[in-house]
């Protein structure tokens, strides 16, 4: 399989954003969805160090260059990767969306996965 990024917080910062008010004229970015999608590639990077499923890495700095690659994870990790990732994406698809709440439900996608026959 060729590798990938399955965590680009470079990549994500770098997409175009633009803005609407009510009336439809164009606004200056406020960097809202940026602090999203990138809180949202910090949270899932802590979690596959914390359950060690990216083994060559001891901790996550919130940097913005971190990247994690397909080829950094262990089988575990790319099959909760390909099981959860999007599903859970999709679950906080809303810059109002706290922190603690994305955490919340990345650690229920964990332990539900987790619960199936030979994944962890």
């Amino acid at each position: 399989m060729t590798d990938f990024k399955v965590i680009d917080v470079p990549g994500m910062l770098s997409v175009p954003v633009t803005s609407w008010d009510a009336d439809g004229n164009q606004i200056p970015d406020d960097g809202e969805w940026h602090r999203h999608v990138s809180t949202s590639q910090y949270v899932f990077a802590e979690l596959l160090v914390a359950k060690g499923l990216a083994p060559g890495l001891s901790a996550i700095a919130r940097t913005p260059d971190l990247v994690i690659k397909w080829s950094e994870l262990n089988d575990v990790g790319q099959a909760f990767v390909k099981a959860s990732f999007d599903k859970w994406l999709k679950s906080i698809d809303d810059t109002r969306t706290p922190e603690a709440t994305m955490i919340q439900k990345l650690e229920k996608r964990w332990q539900k996965f987790a619960q199936q026959p030979s994944m962890t």
